[in-house]
């Protein structure tokens, strides 16, 4: 399994000494939404500064041939508008358009999103119920039929994804 975090937790924990990344808590959360068929994907609309999922998925499709950075909010605009074939989206944005079909972003694991924590909060009671709570989200989450329901969407759309909600240790008390 790859591990990488968003460039956005690297810097910060990078930059402020009081933060630490406490652990990763989603996998293969990314998706390819395409609008037509997938044969024709050519151009992929990538949110800007996303390189680890550019890098991902140059690796698993060679059919790609050019990546055009978008704001977020832009994204859906420039697939609908055919500006862009394809678009790489969190999970629970493709949920909002459940007609237009995906792939994974790439056919291995890969960390999606880190936990980033001020070190001194960790050593709080806090914390430690936090993570008890946390983890027993998880449990709800990697049920196929609970995520679905939570995303509005039918679980077979699910299928496609290989989306994984990953418990955090425990913190000794």
């Amino acid at each position: 399994m790859a591990f990488y975090c968003s460039h956005v937790a690297r810097h910060t924990v990078e930059e402020n000494e009081n933060v630490m990344i406490y652990g990763p808590v989603v996998m293969n959360a990314e998706v390819i939404s395409y609008k037509d068929s997938w044969e024709n994907v050519k151009t992929v609309g990538i949110s800007q500064g996303r390189q680890t999922e550019k890098t991902l998925a140059e690796q698993s499709y060679p059919q790609i041939q050019e990546f055009q950075e978008v704001t977020q909010k832009g994204l859906l605009y420039t697939l609908e508008n055919q500006q862009i074939d394809a678009v790489i989206q969190d999970l629970t944005k493709a949920a909002d358009i459940p007609e237009y079909p995906y792939k994974p972003l790439t056919d291995g694991d890969y960390i999606s999103y880190v936990l980033v924590v001020d070190r001194d909060f960790v050593e709080t009671e806090a914390f430690a119920d936090f993570v008890v709570s946390y983890n027993r989200a998880v449990e709800k989450l990697n049920d196929p039929e609970y995520l679905a329901e939570k995303l509005g969407v039918e679980e077979d759309w699910l299928q496609g994804t290989a989306v994984e909600f990953l418990p955090l240790q425990e913190v000794e008390r």
